[in-house]
């Protein structure tokens, strides 16, 4: 509830300040989709425990309700009259990934007390690793219209902005940690697009890849450092305001 409320208040406050220029473009999106993310080391610090799991598979829970919302995001682009083929976009996202239990991962450092097991399943070191009440990030993006094929139109973008996920970490010497924390850089690259459907609504299909920098604490002093980089496939509808061209 904490992220949706935050959502509409930054999607408030930037169509209060697009929607100032009456000469330009502002469209405000919503779309839903898919997101699968890569492997990548995972490093937990608490106590006598400092150890990596490398190479630890996410499972991307795209259409899942359980434990929140599915993957659904929202955005606010502004479209200035004096450069109506660029854009700037307030992109919010919401993906959902859980580390696979059943998977047997290389362990390096000291856990527990005693040196890490050459491997280990991730189960057998936590019953909760996951970020499926969001792996969410807020970007802020310039994006570029290209050239119309036919009445669509293509368009690329970047940016950059934070990530907030909700961290939900559980484990044999590390409590429960459930919270949303901003815990680092959020990026992404994109390319996609836009069909119009009347006057002031268009279709858009879309695909970005994203990076979330996760360095975030958990309960009683522990540590939890990794790098999440995501494919999303997705699609959705945006509704146009203002009297650009």
């Amino acid at each position: 509830m904490g992220t949706m409320l935050r959502l509409t208040a930054a999607t408030l406050v930037a169509t209060a300040l697009f929607s100032q220029s009456a000469a330009a473009d502002f469209e405000l999106g919503f779309y839903g989709g898919w997101n699968g993310s890569f492997d990548s080391d995972a490093q937990f610090r608490r106590g006598d425990t400092n150890f990596t799991m490398h190479g630890v598979p996410w499972e991307g829970l795209s259409f899942d309700f359980q434990g929140g919302a599915p993957y659904y995001g929202a955005r606010a682009t502004y479209w200035p009259d004096a450069a109506p083929d660029w854009g700037i976009m307030l992109d919010y996202t919401h993906a959902k990934v859980r580390a696979d239990g059943s998977a047997k991962v290389k362990t390096s450092g000291k856990y527990m007390g005693a040196p890490a097991p050459n491997k280990m399943r991730v189960s057998d070191a936590f019953s909760r690793f996951e970020f499926t009440d969001g792996l969410n990030m807020m970007t802020l993006n310039a994006v570029r219209k290209l050239p119309p094929l036919g009445a669509a139109r293509p368009y690329v973008g970047a940016g950059i902005g934070l990530a907030q996920p909700h961290v939900e970490v559980t484990g044999p010497g590390f409590p429960k940690t459930f919270e949303y924390q901003v815990t680092g850089v959020a990026a992404q690259v994109l390319a996609g697009i836009s069909v119009p459907v009347g006057r002031r609504v268009s279709l858009f299909g879309e695909y970005k890849l994203s990076y979330a920098g996760v360095d975030a604490d958990l309960a009683k002093g522990g540590r939890l450092s990794t790098s999440v980089w995501t494919n999303h496939l997705l699609v959705g509808a945006s509704l146009r305001f203002g009297g650009g061209s």
